[in-house]
């Protein structure tokens, strides 16, 4: 096993462990609330929508990448619903092989690349963060965070995504053979990737 599945096959186990046995096991309502749009407080709902265009940010991100002998596919498919949780097997679970060509048709990939895409989830996410910052509550999230399971582990699911955005540029830049330091663009929530993504297609 190497260094690479070490690392990720602990951090995923640790998370797991985490989500289950040490985030507060209390519930408030707060899914629901967000569900029905019974109107939740503007943070709550940002960060739960950010987790819904995380999943979009590494779909562009990956899927030009699905070239190893295990499908990568399945695991962005998981993001939708299961986060972090869903994607960090694949790191630990495929191999080093890579097969030719990729599975993903060529025309599908440049949907996920072209700008109009990348533009329409900056903006998104700008007019979130802005709602989120400007109308949001921060100490009714912060007592949310202390006491309810999803609003804990959906906090730190987002935290996981941003540190495995930096993994994920890295490991990009690495098989493609390009030696620079635009990880950590990633620590940027979203708007990083997104603007390295910008970068590739400047570079194409």
């Amino acid at each position: 096993m190497s260094l690479r599945q070490m690392i990720f096959l602990t951090g995923w186990i640790a998370f797991l462990l985490y989500a289950f046995f040490l985030a507060p096991q209390g519930s408030s309502g707060y899914l629901q609330q967000l569900m029905k749009m019974d109107e939740p407080d503007p943070l709550l709902l940002m960060v739960f929508s950010f987790l819904g265009i995380y999943p979009l940010v590494f779909v562009a991100l990956l899927i030009g990448e699905d070239r190893s002998r295990l499908p990568l596919w399945p695991f962005l498919l998981g993001m939708f619903v299961l986060g972090a949780f869903a994607l960090m097997p694949y790191f630990f679970l495929s191999k080093t092989r890579e097969m030719k060509r990729g599975r993903i048709p060529d025309w599908f990939v440049k949907v996920f690349h072209t700008r109009f895409f990348i533009f329409v989830l900056m903006a998104v996410t700008a007019a979130l963060l802005w709602h989120g910052l400007v109308s949001g509550d921060g100490q009714a999230y912060w007592r949310a965070f202390q006491t309810s399971n999803f609003v804990h582990v959906m906090t730190m699911d987002f935290v996981v995504l941003t540190l495995l955005s930096i993994f994920v540029i890295y490991w990009k830049e690495r098989r493609n053979g390009r030696a620079n330091q635009r990880h950590w663009f990633g620590a940027i929530p979203i708007f990083g990737a997104l603007v390295y993504l910008l970068q590739l297609k400047k570079e194409e």
